[in-house]
């Protein structure tokens, strides 16, 4: 870290200009949003209440297998109008099918909600509320559903109507997507499946061949007991990384030892991670005890430069002054109050930005006793912490917390982007001190055509109550409805189904199945 004072001060303007200029134009949607919604609370609060769009927990479906023949064949593909439908043997296809069909529209490729029951008793049901379109998820699992709308003119370029209909579901979509130059999902359920085939298909082989056709170079395995597949891409080089670390000195108690959080962060990153040196920046706020700074230079083996920050609390300004000091090629921020539990989380997740459209990725962060503690942002309305406080099980929501996926934004408790990217989305915005910077700039990614990824595929303990306890500051909430209203009630990698107000993935619809589904637990027909 040698940059002089004078290149500090202009690369925070440099900053502070583009955090402006991208948040008036985040502002400027909001209000076209509020415009057209009766919804247009100034200064923005989250809602108490929120309308939920009428969801109809029945099902009507036709059987596209009535005949002789039709009953024949393992998949049926329908012919409608400019499109082809495929639809496996085991799936019923919903008598308003004409009408979702509509809501394609220019689109290419398409695929919406399901219904899966049990046919022996009707009464027992459940919902797959599926996001917006995630090429990552798609990789890792079939979460578009057995049942996918594509154009014939995309048919043919995937290989053909025989040749995709001899596939599994997960390689069919893959080929699709592949060729596909707008896929969209559909806010209807468009088609039933008997509950034990509810589980998204998963491939292994068919994404390997999907990696060597897209010319990305990875390790391809299966994961989470074979119901995932991990994609872990390799790198081309071996990039620089910046660790950076802002602190108060803060001590507490750790599995039961009393440590300075920052040392202990530190000490364990050093011991466990297996990337091998990186530059560490640690931000100090003037009050620190010196026995915290000499703990922290001892855990650092003295390979730590330290800045003093003066100034009233503001995490965000903390990250980018130590942001413009740096030139290397990645940011990596990490909280004082977190612990890696993964050795190669760093290579884990650099190996996501080999796709030059990622601007940041996290991992599963987890408390002390092991639970969830983000596995990702949910904004629903509000922005949730996907999982928070809950058990880590591989049949959650379909399989949700199994495959690393887009999300609108993670915590940057432990989290990497590339330099570049937090230059041109203007850093952290200093307008959020405390609360919700990384919704920020997530979403200033988003807004530049940046993807951020999730990843259980890497893991971090992060301590958050050990320094402070989480609140919502009014100031901040109007904020961040102020330059993000119409993304945060309209989070893309979400549902409109889903029921709001929760951390969970879990359908609007009023039964204790839904509940079950989406909590893992036991008890939902196998």
């Amino acid at each position: 870290m040698a940059i002089d004072n004078q290149t500090v001060v202009k690369r925070l303007e440099v900053l502070r200009l583009r955090d402006a200029e991208l948040g008036q134009r985040a502002e400027t949607a909001a209000d076209e949003y509020r415009a057209r919604t009766v919804y247009g609370v100034k200064p923005y609060v989250f809602p108490m209440v929120w309308p939920i769009p009428s969801f109809h927990p029945s099902f009507v479906y036709m059987n596209p297998y009535a005949t002789r023949r039709q009953n024949k064949l393992s998949i049926r593909v329908l012919k409608k109008r400019d499109f082809y439908v495929f639809i496996p043997r085991h799936c019923v296809i919903s008598t308003s099918f004409i009408e979702i069909l509509e809501q394609v529209g220019n689109n290419d490729f398409a695929y919406a909600d399901s219904f899966h029951f049990d046919p022996t008793d009707h009464s027992q049901f459940t919902h797959q509320l599926r996001p917006g379109w995630s090429p990552e998820r798609l990789r890792g699992h079939c979460y578009v559903g057995d049942v996918v709308i594509a154009r014939k003119n995309l048919v043919r370029r995937a290989g053909g109507k025989k040749f995709l209909s001899s596939l599994t579901s997960h390689d069919r979509a893959l080929r699709l997507s592949e060729k596909a130059k707008s896929p969209t999902h559909l806010s209807a359920l468009l088609y039933g499946s008997p509950i034990v085939q509810r589980m998204p298909d998963v491939d292994v082989d068919a994404v390997r061949l999907h990696c060597a056709r897209t010319g990305i170079d990875a390790k391809v395995s299966l994961c989470a007991d074979g119901v995932a597949v991990k994609v872990i891409r390799n790198r081309a080089s071996k990039p620089t990384i910046c660790a950076i670390m802002p602190t108060r000195g803060t001590t507490a108690d750790i599995f039961g030892r009393r440590v300075v959080l920052a040392a202990h962060s530190i000490q364990k990153l050093r011991e466990l991670s297996t990337f091998g040196d990186i530059e560490l920046i640690v931000v100090v706020d003037a009050d620190t005890p010196e026995s915290a700074i000499e703990e922290i230079t001892k855990s650092a083996g003295g390979h730590v430069a330290f800045i003093t920050y003066d100034k009233p609390f503001n995490f965000a300004e903390k990250i980018n002054l130590a942001a413009v000091q740096t030139d290397s090629d990645y940011l990596l921020f990490v909280n004082d109050d977190t612990e890696i539990i993964t050795p190669e989380i760093i290579e884990t997740l650099l190996s996501y930005f080999e796709d030059p459209s990622v601007g940041m990725v996290a991992p599963l962060l987890k408390y002390e006793d092991g639970t969830i503690q983000s596995a990702g942002h949910l904004l629903n309305p509000i922005p949730f912490d996907l999982y928070r406080g809950a058990e880590l099980r591989p049949d959650s929501a379909f399989g949700i917390l199994n495959v690393a996926r887009e999300v609108s934004s993670v915590i940057a408790a432990f989290s990497i982007t590339p330099r570049k990217a937090f230059e041109l989305a203007g850093g952290l915005s200093v307008l959020f001190p405390a609360d919700y910077n990384d919704i920020d700039y997530c979403l200033k990614l988003d807004m530049l055509g940046l993807r951020t990824i999730f990843t259980p595929h890497a893991e971090s303990f992060h301590f958050e109550s050990k320094t402070r306890i989480p609140g919502e500051k009014p100031e901040s909430v109007a904020l961040l409805g102020k330059r993000w209203q119409h993304q945060i009630e309209n989070d893309q990698y979400g549902n409109k189904y889903l029921q709001p107000f929760q951390s969970s993935w879990k359908s609007n619809h009023d039964s204790e199945w839904s509940l079950r589904e989406a909590m893992g637990a036991t008890g939902v027909v196998p």
